[in-house]
């Protein structure tokens, strides 16, 4: 298991450069087409591999989008890759509290909605 969290992590570390790289300005346009179309089939219902097949059905998932992030990763020019790990570093630091922050705001927006639910419904 713990090959498993040192692979997420280092996943986690290349989605977070990725994300400064699809910032910067000097990256060229067919590398940030190929970051959107990664996540567009992440998020869509149309898979090489429907998601109805149990295990082959994410798993097509699991290999095609990390390849074709780590392919952007390769092709990044080396400025630009530079520039996008050190953001990358100066934010993972942060991260632990953005997190934090974040979960707070999500709690406190489901209870608000579970409270408005429980007004509409019982009062």
């Amino acid at each position: 298991m713990g090959k498993f969290w040192s692979y997420w992590k280092a996943f986690r570390y290349d989605l977070i450069v990725l994300l400064m790289a699809f910032r910067n300005p000097r990256t060229p346009g067919f590398l940030k087409g190929a970051m959107v179309l990664a996540g567009v089939y992440l998020i869509s219902p149309v898979d090489l591999i429907p998601d109805a097949i149990p295990v082959l059905g994410l798993m097509d998932d699991a290999v095609i989008v990390p390849l074709v992030l780590g392919g952007v990763l390769k092709l990044l020019p080396p400025v630009i890759r530079d520039d996008s790990e050190r953001k990358a570093m100066q934010l993972s630091r942060r991260l632990p509290y953005v997190f934090l922050v974040a979960s707070i705001v999500i709690l406190l927006w489901v209870l608000l909605l579970l409270w408005a639910v429980y007004a509409l419904l019982f009062k």
